[in-house]
């Protein structure tokens, strides 16, 4: 079991179409442990699209335990929710 975990998300966008927004520094905020659940309420932001489905992109590397950092890529639906370290 990893005694040390550290994720540092790199790049993250949120929206759809033309209504997407740079959520970096809100996605690494957000950051529960090692889970994150998409949605602006969890991002503490206002809503692009209200009513329509909006997808989230994710680059992250993650280092556990002092060892070689990996990256860690995801794209999700609202209201999804990520494990970072399954």
């Amino acid at each position: 079991m990893p005694t040390n975990i550290s994720i540092n998300i790199e790049h993250a966008i949120y929206g759809i179409k033309e209504k997407c927004m740079d959520v970096t520094a809100q996605t690494q905020a957000a950051l529960a442990g090692d889970d994150i659940t998409i949605s602006p309420k969890k991002l503490g932001i206002e809503d692009p699209a209200p009513g329509e489905i909006k997808h989230f992109a994710v680059k992250a590397m993650i280092t556990i335990d002092n060892k070689e950092p990996y990256p860690f890529y995801y794209i999700a639906k609202d209201y999804e929710t990520i494990d970072f370290i399954p």
